[in-house]
């Protein structure tokens, strides 16, 4: 099953809120989804229940680019839904006349569906599974409450709902959220998450972006990515939605910090995240190469830093994507690897650090500080982009596996990483100079701006730097 053809996406769409002083109150949306039967016939009950749900997510951004192609969160409510409308339809029922075994054999296929690309393998992973199968029994739920049957979806309704209760933590306080589940779902413990992105594998990328036939533009482009899905940790939406003005302001400071618009919250949420300096220098290379598309195409000229080469407009999500796959597979790597890996490689780095700073022994303790001490959750919360302390425990798990003793190592993962970085940056220049794409000036200048960087990047955390001299 799939949900081709079945969800079509609007680009705009008004829809009435309220009259208030004689004023029509409205919310608009761009790229707004919309489900059809098979048959192409618009599917009304589907419908409604996604305009129910569009009261929870006003649009976060008038420029047209916050939301994906598929039409962002609800974009995702309408696929998972689309997938029993599928189903419903291939069996002449109605949603509001499934049966409990109905629902059951509707997961159990979604289980069992196989990969068309990699023979023998499931289609989808459980935790997916799940969420479609979530989604579905919300919406049901309201379907019965439409129809004027709200223990349609319950304990003892037509569709056997159980519950399962999990304690998460928001605000430093601990609650028991219940989440609705079905004796059909796969069970948890089976999950395989997606791991960070190994340092060898980076490293093959940026070497197959280099040895490409692509354009000065596209390399440049390309590295910058990379650069900053490695150092910042940040979701696909949010590279996305890079300015240049947040670049210029981050440049600004003595330890940069770079501000990124966070879209899973219902709102809009700024946080600042903490830029190895050197990695920031990297993305310059990228800006004069972006200078001279923009003079190329003035009509489309904006402030977003990932650019079109062809059009000069912001590059969409889903480009990001294409990007990072087309590269692996220049690359030669046949593992996974995903701008979403990339984030898990920084949190995880990120968290190893900060055992090591506070000295933490155990993931109790780090979890202890994280629930006491309101500033360290905010900074972590803030440099993570996560709402509760209960999606950070995969990270933690990952730090302190096999119990190793992290608060002991010799050196911070900032110090190794930064020599590393600058190691590597500075080994590139030399063989420009050598192969004569520098003068020897260029090449003394730049040097110098390495050192300058890496002295002020391992100051960072130490506590004791004192003010650097601004760059010439």
């Amino acid at each position: 099953m799939t949900d081709e053809f079945l969800v079509e996406t609007l680009e705009h769409v008004n829809l009435f809120q309220r009259v208030s002083s004689g004023k029509v109150s409205k919310h608009s949306f761009y790229r707004f989804p919309y489900i059809k039967w098979p048959n192409k016939e618009p599917c009304h009950i589907a419908n409604l229940y996604l305009l129910k749900c569009s009261k929870k997510h006003k649009q976060i951004s008038a420029d047209g680019r916050r939301q994906d192609s598929k039409g962002g969160t609800l974009g995702q409510y309408a696929s998972n839904i689309s997938q029993l409308i599928r189903r419903c339809w291939y069996h002449g029922i109605d949603p509001y006349h499934i049966t409990d075994k109905f629902f059951e054999d509707f997961i159990i296929e979604l289980i069992e569906e196989p990969d068309p690309r990699r023979p023998g393998k499931p289609r989808r992973k459980d935790r997916t599974t799940i969420n479609i199968g979530r989604e579905c029994l919300n919406f049901l739920s309201w379907l019965g409450e439409f129809y004027g049957d709200p223990n349609f979806v319950s304990e003892k309704g037509t569709i056997k709902l159980t519950t399962e209760e999990v304690v998460r933590t928001f605000n430093n306080q601990h609650k028991v959220i219940t989440t609705k589940s079905h004796h059909s779902f796969p069970l948890p413990f089976r999950e395989h998450s997606r791991g960070p992105i190994p340092e060898h594998n980076i490293e093959k990328m940026e070497q197959a972006v280099n040895n490409s036939s692509n354009s000065n533009f596209l390399k440049a482009r390309h590295l910058a990515l990379i650069t900053l899905l490695q150092h910042t940790g940040a979701r696909r939406a949010e590279i996305a939605s890079i300015t240049l003005a947040a670049l210029r302001e981050c440049q600004l400071m003595k330890y940069p910090m770079l501000k990124f618009l966070t879209l899973k919250r219902g709102d809009a949420f700024i946080r600042e995240v903490p830029v190895n300096a050197i990695a920031l220098n990297e993305v310059k290379k990228y800006i004069a190469e972006r200078q001279k598309v923009i003079k190329i195409h003035p009509e489309n000229k904006n402030d977003f830093l990932f650019i079109s080469e062809t059009t000069g407009r912001p590059i969409a999500i889903e480009t990001i994507t294409s990007i990072v796959s087309k590269i692996r597979l220049a690359a030669g790597i046949e593992e996974q690897a995903c701008a979403h890996m990339f984030r898990h490689a920084f949190i995880t780095n990120l968290f190893t650090l900060l055992v090591e700073r506070h000295k933490f022994e155990s993931k109790d303790e780090f979890e202890s500080a994280l629930i006491s001490d309101k500033e360290f959750l905010r900074k972590v919360r803030e440099w993570t982009g996560h709402k509760s302390i209960e999606s950070l425990r995969e990270y933690l798990t990952k730090v302190f596996e096999d119990n190793r003793s992290i608060g002991s190592a010799a050196e911070s993962v900032h110090t190794t990483s930064t020599l590393t970085l600058y190691q590597k940056k500075s080994d590139a220049l030399y063989i420009e100079f050598k192969s004569k794409k520098i003068t020897q000036e260029e090449f003394t200048t730049r040097s110098d701006e390495l050192i300058r960087l890496r002295d002020l990047e391992l100051s960072r955390y130490s506590g004791k730097a004192k003010p650097l001299p601004p760059a010439s």
